[in-house]
C-alpha cells in the first residue's frame, strides 16, 4: 500500500486523510469481493459503513495503528477490523480477502471506485457477462452488452463511460 500519511482539506474545510482514503477504499472493494463470493450480505455489510467512518476519520489511521489506539477510537472496530487494517497498511492486501478469493479474479476490484456501479451489480456483471475488470468493462460496453442490463440505465452507462475515458 501506497502509505501515503498525509493530511488534506476536503471541499467541506474537514482535515482528511489520503491513507485513510485508500483503507476505506480497500473496504469497499473488500465488501465487493465478499458480495461476489456469497459471503453473508448481512455481515458484508459492515464494510462499507466502516469506510465511510475511517475515511472521515480526523487522525491518520496508520497513526493509531501505531500508537495502537485504532480500536478504542473508530466505533465498530474491534480485533478482526484491526487486523484487516493492519494487513492492508503493511501488505497492502488482507487475509480475509485471500480467504474468499476462490476463482474469483483479483482485478474485479477496479470495478469499486466505477459511478453507478455497486457491490451487487458489479456481481451480476461478472457472473452474467464475464466482467472481472476496467478492460472488460470497456469490451462488454463497446460490444453492446450493458444495453438493457438490469440496474444500468442511459445514465449510469454515460457516467461508466466517462470514469473509462479518464480511467483507462
Amino acid at each position: 500500500m501506497n502509505n501515503n500519511n498525509e493530511s488534506y482539506t476536503d471541499e467541506k474545510g474537514r482535515t482528511r486523510w489520503h491513507i485513510n482514503d485508500e483503507i476505506a477504499l480497500r473496504f469497499m472493494e473488500l465488501h465487493a469481493f465478499l458480495i461476489i463470493a456469497d459471503y453473508p450480505e448481512d455481515h458484508a455489510s459492515r464494510y462499507p459503513r466502516l469506510a465511510h467512518s475511517i475515511s472521515r476519520f480526523p487522525e491518520s489511521v496508520a497513526d493509531l495503528v501505531e500508537q495502537d489506539r485504532l480500536i478504542e477510537e473508530i466505533g465498530g472496530v474491534g480485533d478482526i477490523v484491526a487486523t484487516i487494517i493492519t494487513e492492508y497498511l503493511q501488505t497492502g492486501t488482507c487475509s480475509k480477502m485471500d480467504e474468499y478469493a476462490g476463482d474469483i479474479p483479483r482485478s474485479i476490484t477496479e470495478l469499486v471506485p466505477v459511478p453507478g456501479l455497486g457491490a451487487k451489480t458489479i456481481k451480476r456483471l461478472y457472473e452474467d457477462i464475464g466482467i472481472d475488470s476496467l478492460v472488460s468493462l470497456r469490451t462488454a460496453i463497446d460490444e453492446g452488452k450493458l444495453k438493457g442490463f438490469k440496474g444500468i440505465g442511459k445514465k449510469t452507462l454515460e457516467k461508466i463511460e466517462e470514469y473509462l475515458d479518464a480511467n483507462l
